[in-house]
């Protein structure tokens, strides 16, 4: 079997960093940042443990989040049709240390922007996801 990849616009590592900053959003993170770390960072990290690398990266908008605190899939295709992704995250604080039990959030859209369980989406604010589960 040979392994086909798409080409993407960005870089593996900044799309794995915008994954980090997005599931993360800063809030299992300490609220001081240390002296040298640039005010307009939140303490999030992007740690690449195979290149001995932790940066620092900016804080990132949380949410939305999720809408039913009793759904936690594995799967959330659903049938819709699209690209495999396997995501492999680790929670460091501003010192690049692991944080145990730290839970993680993944949110994220469908390919037109829309987040299943929402009204008012779109731009002209009349698509309906209530009551999907799609994402």
């Amino acid at each position: 079997m040979s392994d086909k990849r798409a080409s993407l616009p960005i870089s593996r590592r900044r799309a794995l960093g915008l994954i980090a900053v997005t599931a993360g959003g800063g809030s299992f993170m300490p609220s001081t940042a240390p002296a040298a770390q640039v005010s307009s960072y939140a303490g999030l990290a992007l740690f690449d443990a195979g290149a001995g690398v932790c940066a620092i990266t900016p804080e990132a908008t949380e949410g939305p989040f999720y809408f039913d605190p009793k759904l936690e899939r594995a799967d959330i295709a659903e049938g819709k049709s699209g690209v495999g992704l396997t995501v492999k995250l680790q929670v460091v604080d501003a010192t690049c240390r692991p944080l145990a039990g730290a839970r993680v959030d993944v949110w994220h859209c469908d390919a037109q922007g829309h987040y299943s369980g929402y009204p008012g989406q779109g731009d002209g604010q009349d698509v309906d996801t209530s009551g999907q589960t799609f994402l």
